[in-house]
């Protein structure tokens, strides 16, 4: 259930949210803001839910069972309307309808009126001063709004002022390793958390073209640099040479955070996961004692250089030539 989840992983938005609900003291606007992937949307049906459900708990949240709260989650409740920008930008138009619905008198029973824009980030500017306006003259008290987005710098500065911010945090890497972990091989999901904090995201990556590429290129080269320092490096500008079907930045990003990770790894002196061959490569290299933190300097200056390139090969040469002079 949304609430669960909202008090282990966003409790600040727990916590404001309950207060408010409780004590009858909710704002008529509020603004959910965090990155992509955080339960933003599902929250802000939840508080639309706690707004009308007849059963709230102690804490003044929803059900999340009843006949009210299911019409919510469906989109179903006469006095919700919902503005999706998450695939197509939300025009003046539809703030105006939006406002001409909410002049009426409600249909519910509950005399509430709640309207969600998702990703209002993508609302043209006549829209977002059609918005702003309306958030100026709410018609009545029973009215609340909620704007949802990611990039509040996209925001009208008066539109944010005039809201009650509610920040929403992302998952931690270990969060989203526990969440992915038996739905994908375990070392998919370690690598991968520490790119990707959304598990429905990591666990579409692990199975794309560009991760099974980079994860291949990841141990062909960890097991040739053990051999020799060289070899491996040889195996790097080879691949970054080479053209492939996929999509040569990306994997090349996965692969250079993979990289990262296992000199992170090994200059703590240990893996977080208990996997044997990573476990394995991990003591071979910490035997070996090379310059570990200059080399993940190399990796991290490429990964800053990667989507300003233009030219992938020049780039990976650039790198196997600096990792070189590292090793001497």
């Amino acid at each position: 259930m949304i609430k669960q989840q909202l008090a282990h992983e966003q409790p600040i938005a727990w916590q404001t949210l309950s207060h408010a609900l409780k004590n009858d003291q909710l704002a008529h606007a509020y603004l959910f803001h965090g990155p992509k992937g955080t339960p933003k949307s599902e929250c802000a049906l939840f508080v639309a839910q706690s707004l009308i459900c007849p059963h709230k708990d102690g804490d003044g949240f929803a059900c999340e069972e009843c006949a009210e709260c299911e019409r919510v989650v469906h989109q179903q409740f006469a006095d919700l309307i919902y503005l999706d920008g998450s695939e197509t930008s939300i025009k003046k138009e539809h703030i105006l309808k939006l406002q001409h619905e909410f002049s009426k008198t409600g249909l519910e029973h509950t005399g509430r009126k709640i309207y969600i824009v998702n990703q209002a980030e993508n609302a043209t500017p006549e829209a977002l001063n059609a918005l702003l306006k309306f958030l100026e003259e709410p018609s009545g008290n029973q009215m609340t709004a909620i704007l949802i987005c990611e990039q509040t710098e996209r925001l009208l500065p008066t539109i944010v002022s005039r809201c009650q911010p509610i920040p929403f945090r992302p998952l931690s890497a270990a969060e989203c390793y526990e969440r992915c972990k038996d739905k994908i091989d375990p070392l998919d999901a370690y690598l991968l958390s520490g790119m990707i904090h959304h598990p429905q995201e990591i666990i579409a990556a692990a199975e794309s073209d560009e991760y099974q590429h980079a994860f291949y290129l990841f141990q062909s080269f960890t097991k040739a640099f053990l051999r020799s320092p060289y070899i491996g490096l040889d195996l790097l500008l080879k691949a970054g040479t080479e053209r492939k079907k996929t999509d040569g930045k990306l994997w090349m990003r996965y692969f250079l955070e993979m990289q990262m990770m296992f000199y992170r790894d090994l200059i703590k002196g240990n893996g977080a996961i208990d996997h044997a061959w990573y476990q394995s490569m991990l003591q071979a290299y910490h035997e070996k004692n090379d310059r570990y933190d200059q080399l993940l300097e190399v990796l991290l200056e490429t990964r800053d250089k990667l989507w300003k390139s233009v030219n992938l090969s020049l780039l990976c040469d650039q790198m196997v030539y600096k990792m070189k002079e590292v090793l001497g």
